[in-house]
């Protein structure tokens, strides 16, 4: 029995001086507690690059009004009501193309959880489509021992070579480094608009007539945008985003007259055509950017 008590209180002493010398000595180092996953802010100013592609659910719609004729009342309805038929109501120009540029903006951690911001982005564009339609309608004239056949060619086309935004930005964090964010705010962007339209009656026909016109006009266009994106911030200050934006421009609007003349020898004859045609500026940009958290 006193050996059993020496023993053990031999061992508690052991024990008590290897853990005293092991605090003494200079070559036992503790360890390290264990680290904590790193915490980002979202505050401040960024900037950075994106890319990616615009495609347009857009049309360019046309109207004809009739103008003057100098064939007298008889003729006249008959011509317009072809020429009426067989203009090309809407033109489908679906364009599509690049979009690339850069951003800047402001960011604020209003709470742990949310971030609201500012962002303003400028971008070189190539977003263009374009249509063509070819009609052909008789004409039934008086006096006229044939129906000659009347055929119309239309083409219009739409382009975007820059567009920019100015947006505000709430968005929601799931997790420190992963923003999800709804945002929309102006949009502008400078536009090429074109039409034209020419119509003739065969040179083979005894009252051969032809016409055409074209207008074409460069404007730059004001509207709004909405969408939304997620953006993940991968380092302190480096974050990459995926967007959506759906944009609406306007529209621009063209006019012009075609005159059709008849090629017959002796006293001219002419009708002409008032053409209206509104070229709708609204489609869809999806995009990828970098930036960096100043």
């Amino acid at each position: 029995m006193h050996r059993f008590r020496f023993a053990a209180l031999a061992a508690v002493a052991v024990f008590g001086f290897a853990s005293v010398a092991s605090a003494a000595d200079p070559s036992v180092k503790a360890q390290p507690p264990l680290s904590s996953p790193s915490v980002y802010s979202w505050s401040g100013f960024y900037a950075g690059l994106n890319a990616g592609g615009g495609w347009g659910n857009t049309t360019i719609d046309n109207s004809m009004t009739p103008g003057t004729c100098s064939q007298g009342p008889q003729a006249c309805p008959s011509f317009f009501g072809a020429l009426n038929t067989y203009v090309p109501a809407q033109f489908d120009t679906h364009p599509s193309g690049f979009i690339g540029g850069g951003q800047i903006g402001y960011n604020y951690q209003v709470m742990p959880n949310w971030v609201a911001g500012l962002e303003a982005d400028f971008q070189g564009a190539d977003i263009k489509g374009a249509a063509n339609v070819s009609n052909s309608a008789p004409i039934v004239l008086v006096a006229v021992p044939e129906t000659p056949i009347f055929t119309l060619t239309a083409a219009g086309r739409q382009k975007i070579d820059w567009f920019g935004t100015v947006r505000g930005r709430l968005g929601w964090l799931p997790i420190n480094s992963l923003l999800v964010y709804a945002t929309g705010g102006l949009a502008y962007g400078h536009v090429q608009t074109g039409v034209s339209f020419s119509g003739n009656i065969p040179t083979t026909s005894i009252i051969p007539l032809n016409g055409s016109s074209a207008v074409s006009q460069s404007k730059t266009l004001a509207g709004w945008t909405v969408g939304g994106g997620l953006e993940w911030m991968f380092a302190p200050r480096w974050s990459v985003k995926g967007e959506y934006l759906y944009y609406d421009l306007g529209t621009v609007i063209l006019n012009q007259t075609t005159n059709y003349v008849l090629t017959l020898i002796g006293p001219a004859f002419f009708y002409n055509a008032n053409m209206q045609s509104a070229a709708h500026y609204r489609g869809n940009i999806a995009r990828i950017g970098l930036n960096y958290k100043f």
